[in-house]
């Protein structure tokens, strides 16, 4: 892996971003980062086909052979190449996203924006949940875009799931938060499918003065699974009782959240 800045998964916490790495080390993946891809030159032919990847790293010239190149630098909105800037629509004050309001107005009138060209997050789930609720409007009913969080997955081995606000953006903002977290080698389910082996963990932030949930991170094997859950509780302002409260079925993976909120209040039963 050849990564631009000094670790990998920089936009999630180290906290979360540790069971990858400890994964990756695991099965002796060489990772450089603060370095640079550079270009590739492909070398032969048929069975013998390479591709020479070269890279800069601390002011020095890298090359490898590998078989194949994935790149992955992010994502960009749509803006450019279909005519937007003839439209007359206002851009926010970054001048990279369509300016909309709740309900995806733009600045032009009958002119809609959703998805990537009206803001982060860019993800296909938010772009999907806008064109419904656009096209429930303009059929005539009353529609806001008002989400309390949108999930957000990396799909890696292990997988990382975020939902809401993290322990230290909670803290940015002036909450006085308190945090739990809850270790799937603790769970008899996710033992059970061996999710632990990537030391994995769930984990929940809640306001310190009424309990309120503001944010649930989860890395591991098979935690994907776990974030209707978790936006659920967040949607619905959930308190850490309201979860504490709700009897989750065993042996399931679920039974993770419940304890991370145990753990969050001083309850919980499972640990290690």
């Amino acid at each position: 892996m050849v990564e631009g800045l000094d670790s990998i998964l920089a936009i999630v916490d180290k906290e979360i971003r540790k069971p990858l790495e400890i994964w990756l080390k695991k099965h002796k993946v060489t990772i450089h980062t603060n370095a640079l891809a550079r270009g590739t030159e492909i070398k032969g032919k048929g069975a013998a086909r390479k591709v020479q990847l070269s890279f800069e790293k601390d002011g020095e010239e890298h090359s490898v052979k590998v078989d194949k190149v994935l790149v992955t630098v992010g994502r960009k909105p749509n803006t450019k190449g279909w005519g937007l800037e003839n439209m007359g629509v206002r851009m926010d004050a970054s001048g990279r996203f369509i300016r909309i309001d709740r309900q995806c107005r733009t600045s032009v009138p009958s002119v809609y924006a959703i998805g990537d060209v009206a803001g982060e997050p860019m993800l296909a789930h938010k772009a999907s949940a806008q064109g419904e609720m656009v096209a429930e409007i303009i059929a005539g009913h009353p529609r806001e875009f008002d989400k309390a969080a949108i999930p957000a997955i990396i799909f890696t081995e292990p997988e990382i799931v975020s939902v809401g606000l993290t322990p230290d953006e909670a803290k940015e903002r002036g909450e006085q938060v308190i945090v739990g977290k809850f270790p799937l080698a603790a769970s008899g389910r996710a033992l059970s499918i061996e999710a632990e082996k990537t030391g994995g963990f769930i984990r929940v932030t809640a306001r310190e003065s009424d309990h309120v949930i503001l944010g649930i991170q989860a890395v591991g094997s098979h935690v994907a699974e776990l974030h209707g859950e978790f936006i659920l509780a967040l949607e619905m302002g959930a308190l850490l009782e309201d979860v504490a409260d709700t009897v989750h079925a065993h042996p399931t993976m679920t039974e993770a959240f419940h304890e991370s909120v145990l753990k969050t209040l001083g309850q919980a039963i499972h640990t290690t």
